[in-house]
This record gives C-alpha cells, structure tokens and sequence, in this order.
C-alpha cells in the first residue's frame, strides 16, 4: 500500500455524488463507511493508471496488464448467472408476492448487463475490451491465461463465488453493488488518462483513438451510476421478497474486501510498468 495519506482520492470525489443520491440507508453508510476506510487503496489504484499511462509501455507488459485488469472488470455473465439463481428462487415460491419481487430482483440485474451482453443490438463489451488491448499490445497473446497475475484471477474467482456460489444470495447483490459504483468511478477516471496516451505515446492514429477508447467511453457518462441504481434496487427487492434486512457490519466488510482485493491487482499491475 502507498502511504501517500494527503492525496485525496479522485476516485472518491467521482463516487461520492452518486452515493449522495441514495437515500439514507444502512446500506449507503456502509458504502460511505468503506470507501472512507479505503481512501488509501483507492490513491494507490489512482496511481497504478497515472503510472501506466506516463509513457510508452512495452508489449510484454501491456500483456500482462490489460489480461490482470479485464479480469476485474469482466462481471457481465456472474451477474447473469446470479439472476439465474434468484430466478430459481422465484420459482420455488410461484404465484406469492415474494416470487413476483424476486423476478423484479432479476430485472433489476439484467438491466446491468444488457449492454455488455449486446442485448440492446449494440457491440458486445468484450469486443470492444479486444478492440482496446489488441492494438495496445501489438497481439492479442493478452487472452493467454499465463499473461494474468494470481491477485488479479484470485479476484475474479472471488467475485465469481460471491454470485455464483455462496448460499447466501444477498452477497453476490452486494458484491455487484460495489462492482458497479467503484467502476463509475474508475471509467471516468481513467477515460481522460487513456485518450492522451493512446495516441501520445502508443501511436494510435487519431482518427482510430475515438474507436480504440470506445470500451471506456460506453461507460461513461452516467451508464456505469445508472447500472448502480439497477443494483440498488435489486438488492431492495431481494431483502423486502426475503424478510431480512442488512447487517451493515458484514455489508461493509464485502465492499472493504472488494476495495482492498482491486488495489493488490492495481498495486502488482504497477510493479510490472517500473
């Protein structure tokens, strides 16, 4: 971790006007609470962008770079999975008023993943990841698995058990929560940094840069903060269709977790650029 503790996170000051429009909740103090807790981790993560976009940064690193991060943005089709289990859940209570919040649950989530999944006639997200890393990277050998650090697969495989393999379902909703408000603040934070060095120092055309970007900018501009409000009220609907409400201890302790999980593959992605 960098013990830079003056440097105010600009991630934070992305993220914090979308959790002010929560409205007042366990749910929004946990959320505040964490990234609070985390403001280190978040500079750190900051710092492994700002480090990677400085200069011109050889294929074999680029390699390992864009293979360790897609892996932590890669949640389409665990979300989707997660939507099939509650779908499930929803089956087993057929025709109650708990089946018919649990399907609303469900749609709330697919609402996030619509995108990605080219659900709405549009390029499929991964294409557009492939788009971004190929020209980067000279190749595409970044598909290789041997290219993905351990943190940045132990994330993935973490996220993943969240939505696809706990029993309880609520951690997999909160896991997705944290996904989408953490990557609003990452897209927008990096969409500048990115669009300078693609072509100052990578030598991507201009008139190709609009298009080589194009996985960042489909994030912005309030689609990431919109997919937050879908996850918002997916989480509602599950807890109001269950009876159960939210232990804001264990909510904080799955988004510090997922912070703290992000920084170590940003920290090690930064040791490779030195």
């Amino acid at each position: 971790m960098s013990n830079v503790l003056t440097r105010h996170s600009q991630l934070m000051t992305i993220i914090e006007p979308v959790l002010n429009d929560m409205p007042a909740s366990t749910l929004k103090h946990a959320l505040f609470e964490a990234f609070w807790a985390e403001e280190e981790a978040l500079v750190d993560i900051e710092q492994a962008f700002e480090q990677l976009t400085s200069r011109r940064q050889s294929p074999q690193v680029l390699r390992k770079f864009f293979a360790s991060w897609s892996k932590t943005n890669n949640s389409a089709v665990s979300v989707s999975g997660l939507a099939n289990r509650i779908t499930l859940l929803a089956r087993s209570e057929q025709g109650s008023a708990a089946a018919d919040q649990l399907y609303r649950a469900c749609g709330s989530l697919q609402r996030i993943t619509d995108e990605d999944l080219g659900a709405l006639g549009n390029t499929l997200h991964a294409e557009l990841f492939y788009n971004m890393a190929t020209p980067l990277c000279g190749d595409d050998q970044w598909l290789l698995k041997e290219n993905c650090l351990p943190s940045a697969q132990a994330f993935k495989d973490w996220t993943d058990a969240r939505r696809l393999r706990d029993r309880d379902l609520l951690q997999g909703l909160l896991t997705t929560l944290i996904h989408e408000v953490y990557t609003h603040g990452e897209v927008e934070f990096i969409l500048p940094l990115y669009q300078q060095w693609f072509v100052r120092d990578m030598g991507v055309p201009h008139d190709k840069a609009r298009a080589t970007v194009a996985w960042v900018t489909v994030h912005t501009g309030g689609t990431e903060s919109n997919h937050f409000a879908h996850a918002v009220a997916a989480v509602s609907e599950f807890v109001e269709a269950m009876h159960i409400s939210i232990d804001p201890q264990a909510a904080r302790g799955i988004f510090t977790d997922y912070l703290r999980r992000k920084a170590t593959v940003m920290n090690e992605c930064a040791q490779l650029l030195r």
